[in-house]
């Protein structure tokens, strides 16, 4: 039976607030259905207050105080939940990811997050091909670095074939190569055919033209090869999908913002627990074009009957993804000298102008500063016709982002989109370009020039799907084994790490109004975490989990009991 009308007419005014004392209190005369109470709770607004206790009603916030103001306002239907001291924050937005493509091969993959050493590492691939028939993959794909494991070094392809010798297996080291065990080799036809398993991989061979089990190529042609190794019907991806989720549920977060999930059939499954009423996650997502060459013709017939942004809703559309020109994307490069083509940047500019002219959001990808230059060179143009201010567009990544950068982006109005590459790209920077740029965090830069910085993680092949890592290494500035650690000066403090994945995350999203802090009038999409915060060892950051997450007041991961 729907609940009475004027439970949430009251709830949606957001904007008339009652304040009694320490208390904020959106007006109403019905009792809240849920209190949490005797917590602490990390509001994120805009003083970053502290409070005790929450107040739930028809799926919003309803009243923030202290534990003895929003317990006066239970009623004999409220069901209250004694936090026992725990930390409360706003659910987690994961501002930039791969959710929807990595999340349907999710349990298909090892992840090697966790593993500290390559006897670890590899008995972990001995232990998933037990599950396996002799001819399915074993993997893992990206997301882990040398530096983690104790002997700080790469397995051979001898020794992944040992550890796995009746399954093919392959184990990718984020974008720059990966290695198949001979049963991988078998299985591709690698020493039988010239032809690559997939265009754009290269094989690398011996001097008598016999496959090493080493494969170089790009980021399209790697995750081309993963969905072929990893190819699965219909329900199982959605299954794959929906547990991938879960789990993000088990870390607090609520929200993803997918930036390039690949072809239109990579979507299906995403609409399909939407359509049935599994879906945990709000997945907003963004187009990307999957022709180059012709980027501007592919969003001027997607955006023709669409509109700019569609917030709302569990898959809100949020404009244009990361790699709105193929020819300005500079990939995964390290060092110096990226060049983009006349006629690239020209393209951009196409595209740019539409998006532009529209009020359509985007997003652009730039690892290095050279790219960012030059992109920051072509939206100069298009700002100048068309200002671009307040249409949220966003430059991400940034690994080696220079003051200058940031400040040509501040001058546009233009947000950070943060990422992790630097946690587990650390060394390759270093070695590309010297300990100075290494050091360097563009996130830091960007608080300070006074640039909204908004958190991602960019799993799952190049960061840690988990988010909490992610705060942490924003704090510590630590790179896996210490490989680099950032200077003191260029590191957040925790709460500037958390406001990265709660309100900024939600302004990218457009939902700024609705969610992102612990507000009366706000969408109650909240975490209660397993450890405080605010004083735990700040290695210990990245071990957070949540023992409840609440999707619009509705439990979607529950340790407390409260949905039983």
């Amino acid at each position: 039976m729907p609940k009475p009308t004027v439970r949430r007419a009251s709830a949606l005014l957001a904007g008339a607030v009652l304040v009694v004392t320490g208390c904020t209190q959106a007006p109403s005369t019905v009792a809240p259905d849920l209190i949490l109470t005797n917590g602490e709770v990390l509001t994120m607004d805009a003083g970053s207050t502290t409070q005790q206790a929450v107040a739930i009603d028809d799926g919003r916030i309803t009243a923030v105080g202290s534990s003895a103001e929003i317990d006066r306002l239970a009623g004999s239907t409220t069901k209250t939940v004694d936090l026992a001291g725990r930390t409360v924050v706003p659910g987690l937005t994961d501002g930039h990811t791969h959710a929807i493509r990595g999340g349907q091969t999710f349990d298909q993959e090892t992840y090697w997050l966790d593993a500290t050493s390559l006897t670890d590492a590899l008995g972990q691939l001995t232990t998933a091909a037990r599950d396996r028939e002799p001819n399915q993959w074993v993997a893992v794909v990206g997301s882990w670095v040398p530096s983690q494991f104790a002997e700080n070094r790469v397995p051979t392809v001898e020794e992944l074939s040992a550890a796995v010798p009746n399954n093919p297996a392959y184990v990718q080291y984020l974008y720059d190569w990966a290695l198949v065990n001979q049963s991988g080799i078998d299985a591709l036809g690698l020493n039988t055919s010239t032809e690559p398993p997939v265009p754009g991989i290269v094989v690398e061979r011996d001097p008598q033209g016999r496959a090493t089990g080493k494969l170089t190529g790009t980021i399209g042609s790697f995750n081309a090869l993963t969905s072929r190794l990893l190819a699965a019907d219909a329900p199982k991806r959605e299954q794959s999908l929906q547990k991938y989720l879960q789990d993000l549920n088990s870390r607090g977060i609520t929200a993803v913002i997918d930036d390039s999930a690949g072809p239109t059939e990579a979507y299906q499954p995403l609409w399909t627990l939407r359509d049935t009423g599994r879906l945990t996650v709000r997945a907003g997502f963004r187009l990307s074009a999957p022709t180059p060459g012709r980027e501007a013709e592919f969003f001027e017939t997607q955006m023709a009957y669409r509109a700019p942004t569609q917030p709302e809703g569990m898959t809100p559309f949020l404009g244009i993804g990361e790699g709105p020109v193929a020819g300005v994307n500079d990939g995964v490069t390290m060092g110096p000298g990226f060049v983009a083509s006349p006629e690239s940047l020209a393209s951009l500019e196409e595209v740019a102008t539409l998006a532009a002219s529209r009020r359509i959001p985007m997003e652009l990808h730039a690892y290095t500063d050279d790219a960012a230059a030059q992109i920051l060179g072509v939206l100069e143009r298009v700002n100048a016709q068309y200002p671009i201010k307040d249409l949220r567009w966003a430059m991400a990544h940034l690994n080696t982002g220079s003051p200058e950068t940031i400040r040509r982006m501040q001058a546009l109005g233009m947000a950070f989109s943060v990422q992790m590459g630097p946690y587990f790209e650390g060394p390759a920077i270093q070695a590309a370009n010297g300990p100075e740029v290494a050091d360097r965090s563009a996130t830091r830069m960007a608080l300070d020039a006074g640039v909204l910085a908004a958190g991602g993680s960019d799993a799952t092949r190049i960061g840690d799907y988990r988010i909490w890592p992610a705060l942490e290494y924003n704090v510590t500035g630590a790179s896996p084994g210490d490989a680099v650690v950032r200077p003191v000066d260029q590191r957040l403090n925790r709460m500037e790490a958390l406001r990265l994945y709660t309100t900024n995350s939600a302004w990218l999203s457009f939902a700024d109004a609705h969610r992102g802090s612990i507000e009366p009038g706000k969408l109650a999409d909240l975490a209660v975490l397993d450890r405080p915060y605010l004083t735990i060892p700040e290695t210990e950051i990245s071990e957070i989990r949540s023992v409840l997450t609440l999707l619009e007041g509705k439990p979607v991961f529950d340790q407390l009991g409260v949905g039983g």
